[in-house]
């Protein structure tokens, strides 16, 4: 038993224990290149070793809701019965795809053909994988307790024990080695061509960090925007370490995705203060001015830069390997005919190509009307903005270098539980203000109840009949 099963025991215990089972969660996803158990030939992930507890999360919720009287509908979740559907087709896509396209080769590692009849290990894996994430986005909906900070949490620990290795390795600071990423099912990589080594943190590759620290720089600096005080430094700080890491990984990936969401936060931040939809302070309005200004030698130096890396990226082996590895994908996709070999039965290099090749054009639909029905309301939820980015964040970030559908670090099944959960509160509090705001019921002594039912069936013989009625109550009553 190793030191990443106790600690997944323990988040369970104390998810169960204090219904606190977002930040257990939150806590598993950290250790996305560990494993907390080794089942035959797969490692399972701690995230979803602590995943697996959700049955009796859901259970314990559904039982107490019933003993109060409440009934818990899954389906007021935003977007349930598409993730739902997602799932369904999903499954039916790997049972069915070895019938139907025998003796197709996969792109997997191992190059894998279909076989009618038999689902592999991994066909087994994934589809659980996937059933638990769902199931993370429907608790996470019910948890009124889960917030931006559950996702802080996770990426700030993240940040930190990234930090921590950093520091163990250039400045001789203890640090337990082989700890937070022992999974047998990754190769780990920490050199480039020539063997010049790069820094992975506690993940299993640079591009991994690079896609992990960018997203909580970006969510630290959308949140330090929202607090006050020692959380507004603390947010930056870790903005800060993010920044730093991402550097030191000399990935592409944080170059690439960074400029794309720098260019992104540019044209939200305008196009708010343009339309009106936002003010800036007089301070503010002279730094923008300022960086306009700088901008004019500062973009120029910025291109060059991330041309020469994009030059640099595009002549390498590995970039070969992974457009390669999407090539594939894409013509496993045009030889099932938009249908997909179902999940664990492809890994391309991108997300995008692994999510049509394995489930196909409708499960490609499925999957972004399922997003989008929790990301677009959440839009007019101001608090939700540091949640918005996160998923931003990932799903380039995954385009350009991630091809899991079911990440170890849960971050993306995360922060949609997040988003539902903001939107179905967000949908209590204007039920509530509506409510209140509508007129009480009228007084038993209120002559307007005495009229009949028929003389306040039109505005008009409301008001005749109440005036007709007034004078005959103050006469009896004097």
């Amino acid at each position: 038993m190793g030191v990443l099963t106790v600690a997944a025991l323990v988040l369970i215990g104390y998810g169960l224990a204090t219904r606190r089972y977002d930040r257990a969660l939150a806590l598993a996803g950290v250790t996305a290149a560990g494993a907390a158990a080794v089942v035959g030939s797969v490692a399972v992930p701690t995230f979803y070793a602590v995943a697996s507890g959700l049955l009796v999360v859901l259970l314990a919720r559904y039982a107490r809701g019933r003993s109060a009287g409440r009934r818990i509908s899954i389906m007021a979740v935003p977007g349930a019965g598409l993730f739902l559907a997602f799932f369904a087709w999903a499954v039916l896509v790997t049972l069915v795809a070895p019938m139907l396209f025998p003796g197709l080769v996969t792109v997997t590692p191992s190059g894998a053909e279909l076989v009618a009849g038999h689902l592999t290990v991994s066909n087994i894996a994934q589809i659980l994988y996937l059933g638990l994430s769902i199931g993370v986005v429907l608790l996470f909906a019910y948890t009124s307790s889960t917030g931006p900070q559950t996702l802080g949490l996770m990426l700030a620990v993240a940040m930190l024990l990234s930090l921590w290795r950093y520091l163990g390795l250039h400045a001789g600071v203890p640090f337990p080695y082989g700890v937070f990423d022992n999974s047998p099912g990754f190769a780990y990589i920490e050199t480039a061509a020539g063997g010049i080594p790069r820094f992975r943190g506690i993940f299993s590759e640079p591009s991994a960090l690079a896609g992990v620290a960018l997203t909580a720089a970006v969510y630290s600096l959308a949140r330090a925007v929202q607090v006050r005080g020692p959380w507004r430094l603390g947010n930056l700080v870790v903005a800060g370490i993010a920044i730093f890491l991402g550097i030191v990984s000399t990935s592409t990936t944080f170059v690439v995705v960074g400029a794309i969401m720098l260019g992104l936060a540019v044209v939200v931040v305008v196009g708010g203060f343009v339309s009106g939809r936002t003010g800036w302070p007089l301070g503010g309005v002279y730094v923008f001015l300022a960086m306009v200004v700088a901008s004019v030698w500062v973009v120029p130096a910025a291109y060059e830069f991330v041309q020469a890396v994009l030059t640099e990226k595009v002549a390498s082996d590995s970039y070969g390997e992974r457009s390669g590895a999407d090539a594939d994908s894409y013509q496993v996709f045009l030889d099932t005919f938009g249908f997909g070999v179902g999940l664990g039965s492809g890994r391309a290099s991108s997300f995008f190509a692994t999510l049509l090749s394995t489930t196909g054009y409708v499960g490609v639909l499925l999957f972004a009307a399922s997003v989008a029905s929790v990301a677009l309301p959440a839009v007019r939820i101001r608090a939700a903005q540091p949640v918005l980015w996160v998923l931003a964040t990932t799903l380039i970030a995954r385009f350009v270098s991630g091809p899991e559908l079911t990440s170890t670090s849960g971050v993306m099944w995360m922060t949609l539980g997040v988003l539902a959960s903001m939107v179905m509160a967000d949908r209590e509090a204007r039920a509530s203000t509506e409510s209140s705001a509508l007129p009480p019921p009228p007084a038993p002594d209120d002559p307007d109840s005495r009229v009949p039912t028929s003389a306040r069936s039109s505005p008009g013989a409301g008001r005749s009949a109440a005036s007709s009625a007034a004078p005959a109550v103050t006469v009896s009553e004097d």
